[in-house]
C-alpha cells in the first residue's frame, strides 16, 4: 500500500526551447554585452544560446541558480520587448543599450548572473575553437 502512495518525481526537462524571435533577441543581447572587434568574433557567431540554456537546466547534483532561471530569462526578454515598443531587435542600438543598462539597475543580481554566464560561455567556446585538444 505504501508503494502505491509514493509519488514519482516529475520528469526533468531535457531542453529549454526558445522561439525564433526569442533566440534572435538573445543573440542581439549577447552581441551587445560582448562587442566584437578585429580579434574576437561576435558572440552570436559562436552559437552560444544552447550553451546558455543548458546551464539553466537543473541537473542532478546541481540546482539551477535562483537568480538565473528559464522563467527569469523569459521575463527579462518580455520586459525588454515591451520597453522597446514591442520588438527589442528593431530598436536602435542606443535604445537597446539603454534598456540593458536599465535592466542592470533594476535587477542587478539577475543581470550580473546573466552577464557572467554569457562571458563564461563565450570565452569557453572561443577557447575550444582555438584549441580543440583542450575541449
Amino acid at each position: 500500500m505504501s508503494e502505491m502512495l509514493r509519488l514519482s518525481p516529475p520528469p526533468r526537462k531535457q531542453k529549454i526551447e526558445l522561439s525564433l524571435e526569442e533566440r534572435a533577441q538573445l543573440n542581439t543581447i549577447i552581441d551587445l554585452l560582448i562587442p566584437s572587434d578585429k580579434d574576437f568574433p561576435p558572440p552570436s557567431s559562436l552559437h552560444l544560446i544552447d550553451e546558455l540554456l543548458y546551464h539553466l537546466l537543473p541537473r542532478s547534483g546541481r540546482k539551477t541558480p535562483l537568480l538565473l532561471s528559464e522563467i527569469r530569462l523569459r521575463s527579462a526578454l518580455k520586459e525588454l520587448n515591451l520597453s522597446a515598443g514591442g520588438n527589442f531587435c528593431q530598436a536602435s542600438t542606443e535604445k537597446q543599450q539603454y534598456l540593458l543598462h536599465y535592466l542592470e539597475k533594476r535587477d542587478p543580481a539577475f543581470f550580473q548572473s546573466f552577464w557572467t554566464l554569457v562571458n563564461h560561455s563565450y570565452y569557453t567556446s572561443l577557447a575550444n575553437r582555438l584549441h580543440p585538444q583542450l575541449a
